[in-house]
């Protein structure tokens, strides 16, 4: 059966979902409008998308153009929602970046799919509520370039650097991050890297806060820093996060982010091994106690931290790509079979 991925920026750790199951790429719009002019752009591009018997669907952004495509022109084909965005958060957690008619949209919208493929257990959540289709678990690859070379690198456990990588989007709380390190630099001396395009330079007004916009090779960041933090809104599954464990540097993150489940599984360890009796987590932290997080970790030996950046260097093998890309396959052909048949 032919298959079209029809993407919403195509992010890299899509690419080998979309190579393993040979699928044509086409652009969700044709052009990057917002509001009503997206509204019109929708009709427009659900008569331009071409016939193929399954689409795949990046994030939510492509969904409405199909509903329209589907019910209103009535074409055909199977529709599969690659959920790897905060849209069913959203429809659950209402997010103010979100208009009411966008969300309404989205809603409506969203019954168009006939399955589902979440980035994380917690996509998958709170999908569950709102659509009543099948859904699998795929977790995104790390890009096999960042793999590899972030693979080799030896983060500075001693430093006071902090990273954090992201897109200036309102999921990614990088203005949460800085709010919370003006809360940090009360206790500790420490830095606050940011990495990105986009990030606004008044960020630097902080105390030990430095922008440094967008960087081409993130090994040379991750070897000077000892600690990644991610305060995300709502953060379906960072692949950021990822590429620092695969560097060996530990992390904290909110509890609204995908990735914490790798995060809970390495404290367990570490909480076992060195004999910590403190109930919860506390490198999983809500978004207003993340400077918690940051200070239990800066408390912490040399000895906890090399133990932490080990374990996150084995459990970032399990995003190799070739490996993700068999496990995206085999689920979306299970999909496939549930919703067409064998």
């Amino acid at each position: 059966m032919d298959v079209v991925f029809i993407y919403a920026g195509m992010h890299e750790a899509h690419k080998p979902f979309v190579e393993a199951i040979g699928a044509d790429v086409y652009p969700a719009y044709r052009s990057n409008v917002n509001g009503f002019r997206r509204f019109v752009e929708a009709f427009k591009m659900a008569k331009e998308y071409p016939d193929y018997d399954i689409y795949l669907l990046e994030g939510g952004i492509p969904m409405f153009p199909l509903y329209l495509r589907k019910k209103l022109f009535r074409k055909n084909g199977f529709v599969i929602g690659l959920l790897a965005d905060e849209t069913f958060i959203n429809l659950v957690k209402r997010q103010p970046h979100y208009s009411t008619a966008e969300t309404l949209i989205h809603k409506i919208s969203a019954k168009v799919l006939d399955a589902a493929i979440a980035v994380s257990p917690f996509v998958k959540e709170y999908a569950e509520k709102v659509i009543s289709v099948p859904i699998e678990v795929v977790r995104p690859p790390i890009p096999k370039d960042s793999y590899e070379k972030l693979g080799k690198v030896k983060p500075n456990l001693e430093s006071n650097i902090i990273v954090s990588v992201g897109q200036p989007r309102f999921s990614i709380g990088m203005d949460v991050l800085v709010e919370q390190f003006k809360l940090v630099k009360k206790h500790l001396e420490l830095e606050l890297w940011i990495v990105g395009r986009g990030h606004p330079k008044e960020y630097e007004k902080v105390d030990g806060v430095r922008v440094l916009g967008y960087v081409e090779d993130l090994s040379e960041v991750f070897k000077k820093a000892s600690l990644f933090v991610h305060a995300g809104r709502c953060s379906a599954y960072p692949v950021a996060t990822l590429e620092a464990m695969r560097a060996g540097l530990p992390v904290v993150v909110s509890d609204m982010t995908g990735t914490k489940e790798i995060v809970e599984k390495v404290e367990v360890e570490v909480k076992s091994e060195f004999g910590f009796s403190y109930r919860g987590y506390k490198f999983i932290q809500p978004l207003d106690k993340i400077f918690k997080g940051i200070i239990f970790y800066y408390g912490l030996s040399l000895d906890i931290r090399k133990k932490l950046s080990k374990i996150y260097k084995r459990y970032s093998k399990e995003f190799e790509p070739k490996k993700r890309a068999k496990e995206f396959a085999d689920k979306f052909n299970k999909l496939l079979e549930m919703i067409i048949g064998g």
